[in-house]
């Protein structure tokens, strides 16, 4: 999900707050973050259990493809974009667009 880095300005000002769950444990999360600091809160969802009741895609047997989500503040899912594969970086302006129209 680098592509979020790229418009964390436009985030910020629309009061988001991104988080990225992977399909990861704590050790695996916290040896990636010592040498890859984020600016996003990452959550562990190791066994993908959080991703499979948002309907996640598992490509080659395992990996799951990137999914957006935005939830509005009475926890509703207002946009939600599912990839085509586990290498596709969904875009930010279907997101921000959505945050615009609820900011």
């Amino acid at each position: 999900m680098a592509q979020l880095r790229h418009d964390i300005e436009k985030f910020n000002a629309l009061n988001t707050e991104i988080m990225i769950l992977v399909p990861n444990g704590p050790f695996m999360i916290n040896r990636y973050l010592s040498k890859h600091p984020s600016d996003f809160t990452i959550l562990t969802d190791k066994g993908a259990k959080v991703a499979a009741q948002y309907f996640q895609v598992k490509q080659f047997f395992a990996v799951g493809t990137p999914s957006v989500f935005v939830v509005d503040q009475t926890g509703k899912i207002a946009y939600a974009y599912y990839a085509k594969s586990a290498l596709e970086e969904p875009g930010n302006e279907g997101p921000l667009a959505v945050l615009a129209a609820i900011e």
